[in-house]
């Protein structure tokens, strides 16, 4: 079992169609020819429940929450770009299957890879721009579930029998992510954390 925490960075969400009250839609859409967030660092949290088939070889379920606040809208209306402040966040609740390759043997510090696949879930939530001192209403809050896959590397240092501590950089991506009206180009978020793991 895995419990670990950490920072995250959201890569930027770029639309690449749009619902026009009938199907999804390319753009260009209403004068509309670009649109995308960006997102400022954010929190991760993983719980993992795993089993070890040999010394080297691992698989696990995996699950938490990552949290990104939206830093920036922006847009290319009629030629125009637009970059505008914005209030609200990209919640992200993946559940995965995970395969996981150790360094063998008997010693205290273990190299670790691994990825998986499994669903997302995210919610994109906007609740306010701001641009040129005025306060604009969004009331945006879509979510979906969407296929993804991860990858990581890190490593283990024994403390205790039975108990690690760990560190990790995780890569959490979703193909072409549909969150309500707009269909994204691939969606990618990078994580950096510290865990424990108890084997028992």
């Amino acid at each position: 079992m895995n419990a670990s925490i950490g920072g995250s960075i959201q890569g930027q969400l770029t639309a690449r169609r749009v619902f026009n009250g009938n199907n999804m839609q390319a753009y260009p859409y209403r004068g509309y020819t670009a649109e995308n967030f960006t997102f400022q660092p954010g929190f991760r949290f993983d719980v993992e429940f795993g089993y070890n088939i040999y010394d080297w070889l691992g698989v696990s379920l995996q699950s938490g929450v990552i949290y990104n606040a939206i830093n920036q809208y922006n847009a290319t209306i009629n030629g125009t770009s637009y970059t505008t402040s914005a209030d609200g966040e990209l919640l992200q609740v993946p559940i995965q299957l995970d395969g996981i390759l150790r360094w063998p043997g008997a010693t205290a510090f273990k190299p670790f890879i691994g990825g998986g696949i499994g669903a997302i879930w995210q919610q994109l939530d906007v609740n306010n721009y701001y641009n040129d001192g005025q306060n604009f209403q969004a009331n945006y809050c879509r979510s979906a579930f969407q296929f993804g896959f991860n990858g990581q590397v890190g490593a283990n240092y024994t403390v205790a029998p039975g108990v690690d501590f760990y560190g990790v950089f995780k890569l959490l991506g979703a193909f072409t992510p549909r969150i309500g009206n707009y269909d994204f180009e691939n969606s990618y978020n990078f994580a950096l954390e510290v865990g424990i793991q108890s084997r028992f």
